[in-house]
This record gives C-alpha cells, sequence and structure tokens, in this order.
C-alpha cells in the first residue's frame, strides 16, 4: 500500500512544499534545504569548454558550502518503462546514501518527477521543476523523445543538465552547451552490433524490428547503415507501435521469412513481452537475436523473461561481468536489489559525474562554463568504467561491449562481456 501511495502521489503532484518540516513521499524525495540562483549567458558559444559566462557576484564560499544544493529527477514512472525509472532512481539514490547525502560539503535535495514517458509531460515536468522548485540542476530521463523534447526547455532556462536519454541528436545538431551526456548515444550501440554481427554472421541476411518511437527507429537505422557499408544483407525492416501487448502476427512474419538473423530493439515491459512470445513461437535458439542492450536488460527484463533470452547478443555501455562495476554490484545487491542492468548503473553513474562536477568546481555551479570545463578536464572514474567527455557537445566517450546472454553458475541468465569496443566516440557535429 504504501507503494501505491507514492506512485499515487508522483503521478497527480501531491506534495508538501519544500519548506515543510515533513514532507509526502514518492515525488519529492527531500534531503535539504533551499536551491541556488543559476547565472546568465550570453548567446555566443563555440563549444562547451570554451564558453564565457556573464560573471554575477558570487556568495562567499562559506555560505554557498551552506546551502544545499538541490537536483531535480525527470523519469519514467509510469507507463511502458516503469520499471526502468524505478531503477534509475534507485542508482541515484544509492549514490546520495553513499555520499552521506551531501556532495562537495552541500547537503542535497533530490526531488522527482514521472514523466510518463511522454514528450510533453517531461517538458512540463522540467519546467515545474526550474520555475516552481528552483532546482539547481536537472538529471534523468529514459526515452530519446522526451530528451529532445527537454533540450530547448533546459537551454533557454540555462539550466545544467545531465541527460540520460540517449538520442543521437543531442550529441550532434541540437548539442546544447547546458547539456552533459553521462551515458551513450543509440548510434554507439547500433553501430558496434552492426559490427560484431558482420564479422561473426559473414554478413548474413538480418530481419530488423523495433518500437516504433525515436529511439527504436535510431538503433534500426544506425545498425541497418553501418550493417549496408560493410556488405552485409538486410530483409525486412518491421515496425510495432510503443506498448504493444500482442506480438503474435510480427512473429509470424518473422517466422515466414526466414531470416539468418535478428536485430532488434524493445526496452523495459515491451521487451519482456517480446521476449516471453519469442519464446511461445519457437523462434528462441532457432534464429540467431542480437539487439541494443536495454532489449536483454540484466536487471528489468532478464528476471522476467527465463531462459526465452538465453543466447541473445547484445551491445551495451552496461554488463554487470564488466570489471568497473564490480563495486557497484555488490553495493546495489547489499539494498536487497537484484543484480543491476543499464538504468540503476545509469542513475549511479549520473550521480558519480555530478559529484565530480560539483568537487571540481568547489561545489559552485554559479559559473557552469567553469564547471564544465573542469569536469572536461579529466576523466571520471564510474561504475561504466573510465569516463572521458567529448568538450564539442558533452557527451561521454564510452567502452561498448558486446554481451551474450549466458547462464549463471545459479541459473540466473547473465550478460555476459565477449568483447569490447573501446573507447567509442559518437561522430558529433560532425555527423
Amino acid at each position: 500500500m504504501d507503494r501505491l501511495h507514492r506512485r499515487k502521489n508522483l503521478r497527480t503532484g501531491n506534495s508538501a512544499p519544500p519548506s515543510a518540516p515533513h514532507l509526502a513521499p514518492g515525488r519529492r524525495l527531500v534531503l535539504g534545504g533551499i536551491a541556488a540562483t543559476l547565472a546568465g549567458l550570453p548567446p555566443a558559444r563555440p563549444t562547451l569548454a570554451q564558453t564565457t559566462l556573464a560573471q554575477p557576484s558570487l556568495p562567499q564560499p562559506a555560505l554557498v558550502q551552506a546551502r544545499p544544493v538541490r537536483i531535480g529527477m525527470i523519469t519514467s514512472l509510469s507507463g511502458p518503462f516503469t520499471a526502468l525509472g524505478e531503477s534509475m532512481r534507485a542508482g541515484m539514490q544509492l549514490l546520495l546514501a553513499q555520499s552521506g547525502h551531501r556532495l562537495a560539503g552541500r547537503p542535497v535535495e533530490f526531488l522527482v518527477e514521472d514523466d510518463l514517458a511522454r514528450s510533453e509531460e517531461g517538458a512540463r515536468k522540467a519546467r515545474k521543476l526550474i520555475g516552481q522548485d528552483r532546482v539547481d540542476l536537472l538529471c534523468g530521463v529514459i526515452s530519446s523523445g522526451v530528451a529532445l523534447a527537454l533540450r530547448d526547455v533546459v537551454t533557454e532556462a540555462r539550466t545544467p543538465t545531465f541527460l540520460l536519454g540517449s538520442a543521437n541528436d543531442l550529441a550532434r545538431g541540437a548539442a546544447s552547451p547546458f547539456i552533459v551526456r553521462p551515458t551513450k548515444t543509440n548510434w554507439m550501440l547500433g553501430t558496434t552490433a552492426a559490427r560484431w554481427a558482420h564479422e561473426k554472421l559473414s554478413g548474413a541476411r538480418v530481419l530488423t524490428v523495433g518500437s516504433d518511437y525515436a529511439a527504436g527507429r535510431e538503433y534500426i537505422g544506425d545498425f541497418a547503415a553501418t550493417y549496408q557499408q560493410l556488405g552485409g544483407r538486410l530483409g525486412r525492416q518491421l515496425w510495432t507501435p510503443l506498448g504493444s501487448a500482442d506480438f503474435g502476427p510480427l512473429l509470424t512474419t518473422i517466422a515466414a521469412e526466414r531470416p539468418e538473423a535478428v536485430y532488434g530493439f524493445f526496452a523495459g515491459s515491451d521487451a519482456v513481452r517480446f521476449l516471453r512470445q519469442w519464446k511461445e513461437y519457437r523462434l528462441a535458439g532457432r534464429v540467431p537475436l542480437f539487439g541494443a542492450g536495454a532489449f536483454f536488460d540484466q536487471e528489468d527484463v532478464l528476471p522476467a523473461v527465463g531462459d526465452a533470452a538465453l543466447g541473445a547478443l547484445g551491445t551495451f555501455h552496461q554488463s554487470p561481468t564488466a570489471p568497473a562495476s564490480a563495486a557497484f554490484n555488490q553495493a546495489y545487491m547489499a539494498t536487497g536489489k537484484p543484480l543491476p542492468g543499464e538504468f540503476s548503473t545509469t542513475g549511479y553513474v549520473c550521480g558519480q559525474v555530478i559529484r565530480a562536477t560539483l568537487e571540481r568546481a568547489d561545489g559552485d555551479l554559479a559559473d557552469w562554463a567553469k564547471a564544465c570545463g573542469a569536469l572536461f578536464s579529466a576523466p571520471v572514474e564510474t561504475a561504466f568504467g573510465t569516463m572521458p567527455f567529448d568538450p564539442r557537445n558533452g557527451q561521454a566517450i564510452l567502452d561498448i561491449h558486446v554481451n551474450e546472454v549466458r547462464r549463471g553458475e545459479d541459473g540466473r541468465m547473465v550478460n555476459t562481456v565477449l568483447h569490447t569496443y573501446e573507447k567509442l566516440r559518437d561522430p558529433g557535429p560532425d555527423a
């Protein structure tokens, strides 16, 4: 009941005001006091690292340290990505708990809003967090569509934002001086899957299938473009609406097409339903299945589908068997959670990058250009591994793993690293 009550609060926006001594649980997780006001920017800016900000009168360091830093997270806590959003929030909460709810000497307030996996709702919640709750910075987002919708909102408001939605254009034409991306782009996963498939399948005919929304279109498109450039052969491209429940007609078509392999992208509950039905239609184990990592997410998909994904291959910046994830895996599971997947790890890594930014900026984000320069000056050690940033666009440069779903010693399905494409950099503004 308590969980349902919290979910209701998230959806209806019911919560106590920030000054109340005791706040309602759910939408707002308050850990401190009041927020700072962000500084202004002149319009011209060639790169994130080169921007010069108008300098306001800054408070004394002691006053900055005394003020809480207010962090707003936007994520999906209802709709097809509910489990993913809950995992993202849990990862950030773990990082804050390990940090004693203080970053760079400042107490932290953590406010969470549900975007319902809808672009317009995400933009509305961003405006609320910025204008009403007066957060110091924003973070989060699962859906690429929501991430793109937030771009203009945070840029116009000049709000530092650590955006986790993986839309390609946010590292390219829509890159913003106020957005840092401590996650992958969709291109990073689509192109590496194509490279691996071409090498291992010798150019076999591959059918593609995916959810028909921004991320699905990019994953499938980037895979197809790279695979064809390498000389691979493509079969039909099949699409289904986000939130589909019955994949029967799609799976019947796949079986009739008799492809040599299938590359797909589904996430959250869509991935669970597709993989269960993939096994029911007796395609599991008969047709090689490739996909972007969220299709076979360790935490939010594999436990729900049993051995339906056994043998599947996914390219991902996250793997529970990657050495860099070991400490986080242990800490996360110690809280009673399962072996972590992408979104719990992403939430935790986002917290690590926010912490590094604040520490390198002496706890003060008023001069955002200076804070970015400090962040980009050296890599950050994270649960994804050593993470440098591209100063052209604030995009993380990442190791991308090829994972195979294997049966672990305890019988659980585990994403196991077969190969790593090291330090992959999105083409960025030059794409």
